[in-house]
């Protein structure tokens, strides 16, 4: 009677051990839908880039006491917005099925909420 409780406990051990790792139908979705979600939102933070670059305008007879975050600023937000959004997705095809998978898109969502920040409050309203 010992072998059968024997091989079914090494199944069940088996078992678990394997689907440790995995993540569930859901989290796979929600991976995805944020990773793929990140795409407009990055095109939303250069926009609002463009936008902010654009109020600036209204400062040329007043001086503007905040322009932006500077050259390097404009740069990292402009091009790094895009980098980040396409990394979220070409990393989430190797860790969209992990457990913890969803660390990257949700990495890539700090990061385009950083950009913004950054954005929001280093710009003086011009008016």
């Amino acid at each position: 009677m010992s072998g059968p409780t024997v091989g079914y406990a090494t199944n069940m051990t088996a078992v678990d051990q394997r689907g440790t790792d995995e993540a569930s139908p859901a989290g796979r979705i929600t991976n995805w839908v944020l990773a793929v979600a990140t795409i407009p939102g990055a095109i939303a933070v250069v926009a609002f880039l463009y936008m902010q670059i654009m109020g600036t305008a209204g400062c040329n007879h007043q001086p503007c006491p905040r322009e932006g975050p500077g050259e390097l600023g404009f740069i990292l937000i402009q091009y790094g917005a895009p980098a980040v959004a396409v990394a979220a997705v070409v990393l989430s095809f190797f860790t969209a099925r992990r457990r913890r998978g969803i660390v990257v898109p949700l990495v890539a969502w700090l990061l385009l909420i950083a950009a913004a920040v950054v954005l929001v409050f280093s710009f003086t309203p011009t008016g």
